[in-house]
Protein backbone atom coordinates (compact mmCIF):
# COMPACT_ATOMS: atom_id res chain seq x y z
CA UNK A 1 0.00 0.00 0.00
CA UNK A 2 2.61 2.14 1.02
CA UNK A 3 4.57 1.62 -1.89
CA UNK A 4 1.37 2.36 -4.05
CA UNK A 5 2.00 5.67 -2.67
CA UNK A 6 4.91 6.66 -2.93
CA UNK A 7 4.36 5.98 -7.02
CA UNK A 8 1.02 7.91 -6.73
CA UNK A 9 3.26 10.79 -5.33
CA UNK A 10 6.28 10.24 -7.73
CA UNK A 11 3.32 10.53 -11.06
CA UNK A 12 2.33 13.62 -9.53
CA UNK A 13 5.04 15.38 -9.38
CA UNK A 14 6.20 14.31 -12.55
CA UNK A 15 2.83 15.82 -14.22
CA UNK A 16 3.35 18.79 -12.21
CA UNK A 17 6.79 19.56 -13.84
CA UNK A 18 5.54 19.14 -17.27
CA UNK A 19 2.95 21.26 -16.69
CA UNK A 20 5.29 23.70 -15.52
CA UNK A 21 7.49 23.38 -18.52
CA UNK A 22 4.64 23.39 -21.29
CA UNK A 23 2.93 26.31 -19.54
CA UNK A 24 4.45 28.71 -21.63
CA UNK A 25 3.09 27.52 -24.88
CA UNK A 26 -0.26 28.12 -23.58
CA UNK A 27 0.01 31.40 -22.82
CA UNK A 28 0.48 32.42 -26.54
CA UNK A 29 -2.80 31.07 -27.53
CA UNK A 30 -5.09 33.14 -25.10
CA UNK A 31 -4.80 36.54 -27.34
CA UNK A 32 -7.37 35.42 -29.74
CA UNK A 33 -5.66 36.00 -33.01
CA UNK A 34 -5.45 32.61 -34.80
CA UNK A 35 -7.03 33.68 -38.27
CA UNK A 36 -4.96 36.68 -38.89
CA UNK A 37 -2.42 36.39 -41.20
CA UNK A 38 1.18 37.12 -40.01
CA UNK A 39 4.21 37.01 -41.87
CA UNK A 40 6.30 33.93 -40.56
CA UNK A 41 9.42 35.37 -38.18
CA UNK A 42 12.34 33.30 -37.26
CA UNK A 43 12.07 31.39 -34.50
CA UNK A 44 13.24 32.93 -31.48
CA UNK A 45 14.06 30.12 -29.09
CA UNK A 46 16.38 30.35 -26.61
CA UNK A 47 18.34 27.25 -24.92
CA UNK A 48 16.36 27.84 -22.13
CA UNK A 49 13.12 26.70 -23.98
CA UNK A 50 14.99 24.07 -26.28
CA UNK A 51 16.29 22.32 -23.23
CA UNK A 52 12.84 22.45 -21.21
CA UNK A 53 11.16 21.21 -24.15
CA UNK A 54 14.10 18.39 -23.81
CA UNK A 55 13.84 17.48 -20.44
CA UNK A 56 9.94 17.36 -21.04
CA UNK A 57 10.53 14.20 -23.51
CA UNK A 58 12.69 12.90 -21.40
CA UNK A 59 10.53 13.25 -18.67
CA UNK A 60 7.16 11.43 -20.76
CA UNK A 61 9.72 8.96 -22.17
CA UNK A 62 10.36 7.24 -18.86
CA UNK A 63 6.96 7.48 -17.40
CA UNK A 64 5.78 5.80 -20.28
CA UNK A 65 8.50 3.40 -19.57
CA UNK A 66 7.75 3.26 -16.10
CA UNK A 67 4.08 2.89 -16.64
CA UNK A 68 4.58 0.13 -18.92
CA UNK A 69 6.67 -1.57 -16.65
CA UNK A 70 4.17 -1.63 -14.03
CA UNK A 71 1.51 -2.27 -15.92
CA UNK A 72 3.40 -5.50 -17.37
CA UNK A 73 3.89 -6.44 -13.61
CA UNK A 74 0.43 -6.32 -12.54
CA UNK A 75 -1.10 -7.91 -15.48
CA UNK A 76 2.10 -10.81 -15.02
CA UNK A 77 0.72 -11.35 -11.94
CA UNK A 78 -3.30 -11.47 -12.60
CA UNK A 79 -2.33 -14.15 -15.31
CA UNK A 80 0.01 -16.62 -13.37
CA UNK A 81 -2.51 -16.38 -10.16
CA UNK A 82 -0.89 -17.30 -7.11
CA UNK A 83 2.45 -18.17 -6.84
CA UNK A 84 2.70 -22.39 -6.98
CA UNK A 85 -0.34 -23.34 -8.64
CA UNK A 86 2.00 -22.66 -12.61
CA UNK A 87 4.15 -25.47 -12.20
CA UNK A 88 2.09 -27.67 -14.79
CA UNK A 89 3.76 -29.35 -18.03
CA UNK A 90 3.10 -31.29 -20.84
CA UNK A 91 4.94 -33.82 -21.54
CA UNK A 92 3.17 -35.76 -25.06
CA UNK A 93 0.92 -34.78 -26.99
CA UNK A 94 -1.38 -37.33 -29.70
CA UNK A 95 -3.59 -35.65 -32.11
CA UNK A 96 -6.65 -37.81 -33.05
CA UNK A 97 -7.93 -35.59 -35.34
CA UNK A 98 -9.61 -31.75 -35.65
CA UNK A 99 -9.94 -30.18 -32.09
CA UNK A 100 -9.19 -34.03 -30.20
CA UNK A 101 -5.88 -35.14 -28.73
CA UNK A 102 -4.63 -37.53 -26.26
CA UNK A 103 -2.31 -35.50 -23.44
CA UNK A 104 -0.12 -36.58 -20.96
CA UNK A 105 0.52 -33.56 -18.42
CA UNK A 106 2.11 -33.10 -15.20
CA UNK A 107 0.20 -30.60 -12.68
CA UNK A 108 1.16 -30.57 -8.85
CA UNK A 109 3.65 -33.40 -9.26
CA UNK A 110 0.61 -35.56 -10.52
CA UNK A 111 0.87 -37.27 -14.34
CA UNK A 112 -2.33 -37.66 -15.40
CA UNK A 113 -3.55 -38.77 -19.86
CA UNK A 114 -5.86 -36.26 -20.37
CA UNK A 115 -8.44 -36.49 -23.57
CA UNK A 116 -9.26 -33.52 -24.63
CA UNK A 117 -11.81 -32.56 -27.36
CA UNK A 118 -13.87 -29.30 -28.17
CA UNK A 119 -16.40 -29.58 -25.58
CA UNK A 120 -14.41 -31.66 -22.60
CA UNK A 121 -11.32 -32.85 -20.78
CA UNK A 122 -11.55 -36.03 -19.44
CA UNK A 123 -9.15 -37.73 -17.07
CA UNK A 124 -8.48 -41.36 -19.08
CA UNK A 125 -5.70 -42.34 -16.75
CA UNK A 126 -3.35 -41.51 -13.59
CA UNK A 127 -0.03 -42.68 -13.87
CA UNK A 128 1.35 -44.30 -10.96
CA UNK A 129 4.02 -46.35 -11.74
CA UNK A 130 7.40 -45.31 -10.61
CA UNK A 131 9.05 -46.18 -13.79
CA UNK A 132 6.59 -45.03 -16.38
CA UNK A 133 6.91 -41.01 -14.50
CA UNK A 134 10.50 -41.57 -14.99
CA UNK A 135 10.70 -42.53 -18.55
CA UNK A 136 8.82 -38.94 -19.02
CA UNK A 137 10.56 -36.79 -16.22
CA UNK A 138 13.58 -38.28 -18.65
CA UNK A 139 12.93 -38.97 -22.41
CA UNK A 140 15.23 -41.09 -24.66
CA UNK A 141 15.95 -39.52 -27.48
CA UNK A 142 16.29 -41.55 -30.83
CA UNK A 143 19.72 -40.52 -32.61
CA UNK A 144 19.72 -42.20 -35.83
CA UNK A 145 23.21 -43.81 -36.78
CA UNK A 146 24.78 -41.70 -40.03
CA UNK A 147 23.60 -44.38 -42.29
CA UNK A 148 20.46 -44.41 -41.87
CA UNK A 149 20.17 -41.07 -41.89
CA UNK A 150 22.09 -41.01 -45.30
CA UNK A 151 19.76 -43.09 -46.79
CA UNK A 152 16.98 -41.61 -45.75
CA UNK A 153 18.29 -38.23 -46.95
CA UNK A 154 18.72 -40.01 -50.29
CA UNK A 155 15.32 -41.38 -50.40
CA UNK A 156 13.83 -38.11 -50.17
CA UNK A 157 15.96 -36.51 -52.39
CA UNK A 158 15.01 -38.62 -54.82
CA UNK A 159 10.88 -38.19 -54.35
CA UNK A 160 11.65 -34.59 -54.52
CA UNK A 161 13.66 -35.19 -58.31
CA UNK A 162 10.27 -37.27 -59.11
CA UNK A 163 8.56 -34.74 -57.77
CA UNK A 164 9.88 -32.01 -60.17
CA UNK A 165 9.18 -34.41 -63.51
CA UNK A 166 5.40 -35.30 -62.44
CA UNK A 167 4.72 -31.56 -61.94
CA UNK A 168 6.82 -29.45 -64.17
CA UNK A 169 4.73 -26.07 -64.44
CA UNK A 170 4.80 -26.00 -60.47
CA UNK A 171 8.46 -25.69 -60.21
CA UNK A 172 8.85 -23.60 -63.22
CA UNK A 173 10.17 -25.72 -66.03
CA UNK A 174 8.31 -26.89 -68.95
CA UNK A 175 9.03 -30.43 -70.48
CA UNK A 176 11.56 -29.22 -72.94
CA UNK A 177 14.00 -27.96 -70.12
CA UNK A 178 13.37 -31.10 -67.95
CA UNK A 179 14.84 -33.35 -71.07
CA UNK A 180 17.91 -31.26 -71.70
CA UNK A 181 18.82 -31.24 -67.79
CA UNK A 182 17.74 -34.86 -68.10
CA UNK A 183 20.13 -35.79 -70.56
CA UNK A 184 22.81 -33.71 -69.53
CA UNK A 185 22.76 -35.32 -65.89
CA UNK A 186 23.02 -38.98 -68.07
CA UNK A 187 25.52 -37.66 -70.42
CA UNK A 188 27.72 -36.96 -66.97
CA UNK A 189 27.37 -40.22 -65.70
CA UNK A 190 28.39 -41.84 -68.55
Amino acid sequence: MVKHLHYCRMILIFFSIILLLANHGLAAGETGEYLKYQEPQPPASSWLSASGYVVSLLLTFLLVLGLAYLTSRFLAKKINGPAGLNNGKIHTTLSLGPNRAVYVVEIAGKFMVLGVTEQTISLLKEITDPEDIEHLKNPVNIVLPPEQFDNIFHRQLLALKQMNKKFPVVFGLDTHEINEKEHENDSRKR
